[in-house]
């Protein structure tokens, strides 16, 4: 299945799918804001600052990367922050892996210095799958976070375009 999936910018039809995953991938252990758009309209609003690739075949669309600049500063304009996310029954597939890898070669193409996230440090599957794709830690945010009563640990993560 994997290599029928191609990796693409965004199309309009694609939005109610990715309002899809939105609503079945984030939880208070992966996100310290769950999100729940009422309408696909509500969720394009909510992007329409970002640039979005998604992973589909002819079926569907299985996940997403999307990206957008830290702050509107000029200063910041060789950095982009990304999101990304796959379907629940298409994870594992290596997915998110090909969606890393067209966002590294698009950011080269685009002179972007490095790719920067965060993730929860309950999200340990998250994680593991950025460091084994080549990032690496720079930021440790002890109890950044107060969610269900507890307190919850962030990372900022980093990969460095050549």
């Amino acid at each position: 299945m994997e290599k029928d999936i191609v990796i693409r910018p965004i199309k309009e039809a694609d939005f109610p799918s990715l309002l899809e995953i939105e609503h079945l991938i984030w939880t208070n252990e992966n996100s310290p804001v769950v999100h729940h758009y009422a309408s696909v309209e509500e969720y394009q609003e909510k992007v329409a600052d970002r640039v979005i690739f998604v992973a589909a075949d002819e079926q569907k669309v299985h996940g997403f990367v999307d990206v957008h600049y830290p702050t509107p500063l000029l200063s910041h304009k060789k950095q982009w922050m990304l999101g990304i996310g796959v379907h629940p029954q298409s994870q594992s597939l290596g997915i998110g892996k090909k969606l890393l890898d067209y966002l590294k070669q698009a950011a080269k193409e685009q002179h972007i210095h490095k790719l920067s996230l965060r993730v929860m440090g309950a999200n340990t599957k998250a994680i593991q799958f950025y460091r084994k794709n080549g990032f690496i830690q720079e930021g440790f945010f002890k109890d950044e976070f107060f969610i269900n009563g507890q307190f919850c640990d962030d990372y900022q993560f980093a990969f460095f375009i050549d």
